[in-house]
C-alpha cells in the first residue's frame, strides 16, 4: 500500500531537527514530540549539573520531570514498535535494513534509559559530587543515543512512513496514543509539546491545529511554562 494518491502537506521544522520529509502524513506531533526530548534532555543536563546538593525540592522535580519525559519516550517508542514497523516491514520489505538499524537504535537507548533513572533515583536518595557525575554521563549518554536516532528516523524512517501508511492510518494511531495518556496527562503533554517553540511553528499549529487542542495547549501552556521556570531555573 502506497499514498501517492494524497497529496503532500506542510511540514515543521524545528531545532536539531535533521529532516522534513514531504509527503502526505502531518508528521507535526512527531517533531513536537522529538523537539521535546531533544529539548528538555539538554536542559536536564544543564540543571543536573548546577543544581545544588542541598536544594533537595529541586532535585526531586528534575528527577520527576525525567520520569515525565521517559514516560512520553516510552509511549512514542511503543506506538513505531508495535504498528509502524511491523506495517513497513510488510509494505517495504526492501527497506529491511533501515527498519533493522531503527529498531536496534530503540534497544540501545533503553540502556540509557535504566541507567539514567537508576542514577536519578540514586542521586535524590543521597546526593553527592560522585553521584552527580554518574547521572551526567547517563544523561549524556541518552543524549546522545538518542539524538542519534531521532535524526535516523527523521532522514529514513519517516520517508518510509510517506511512502507506506496512510494518512487514516495514522489518524487511527495518533488516536490510541491519547486515549493510553487520558485527559490530565494529554493536557500535560500538550504544555510540555508546545513548549519554547520558534514563532514560525507556533503560527503555523494556530492555523492548523483542532481548536480544541489549542484551547487546551493554552491552558496547559501557562501551567508549563511556571513548572519549567521553576526546574530550569
Amino acid at each position: 500500500m502506497r499514498t501517492a494518491a494524497h497529496p503532500n502537506v506542510p511540514q515543521i521544522m524545528l531545532p536539531g531537527q535533521a529532516a522534513a520529509a514531504p509527503g502526505p502524513l502531518d508528521m507535526s506531533n512527531m517533531y513536537l514530540a522529538h523537539f521535546g526530548f531533544r529539548r528538555d534532555l539538554g536542559h536536564l543536563i544543564t540543571a543536573a549539573g548546577r543544581v545544588r546538593l542541598d536544594d533537595r525540592r529541586r532535585v526531586t522535580a528534575l528527577r520527576e520531570h525525567h520520569a515525565w519525559v521517559l514516560f512520553v519516550l516510552h509511549h512514542h517508542h511503543t506506538a513505531e514498535d508495535e504498528t509502524v514497523w511491523p506495517r513497513l516491514r510488510e509494505r517495504a520489505p526492501e527497506s529491511v535494513g533501515t527498519i533493522d538499524a531503527l529498531e536496534a537504535e530503540h534497544e540501545a537507548c533503553d540502556r540509557w534509559l535504566s541507567e539514567s533513572t537508576a542514577a536519578f533515583q540514586a542521586f535524590e536518595a543521597a546526593p553527592s559530587e560522585p553521584g552527580r557525575e554518574r547521572l551526567m554521563t547517563a544523561l549524556r549518554g541518552l543524549a546522545d543515543t538518542l539524538g542519534a536516532h531521532l535524526a535516523h528516523e527523521e532522514t529514513d524512517g519517516i520517508p518510509l512512513m510517506m511512502a507506506h501508511i496512510t494518512p487514516e492510518e495514522d489518524a487511527e494511531m495518533h488516536k490510541a496514543i491519547m486515549k493510553e495518556y487520558g485527559l490530565g496527562r494529554l493536557v500535560r503533554l500538550l504544555g510540555w509539546i508546545t513548549a519554547e517553540l520558534p514563532p514560525d511553528v507556533e503560527a503555523h499549529l494556530r492555523r492548523t491545529a483542532p481548536r480544541p487542542m489549542l484551547l487546551l495547549s493554552r491552558l496547559a501552556g501557562g501551567r508549563y511554562r511556571r513548572r519549567a521556570a521553576y526546574l530550569w531555573g
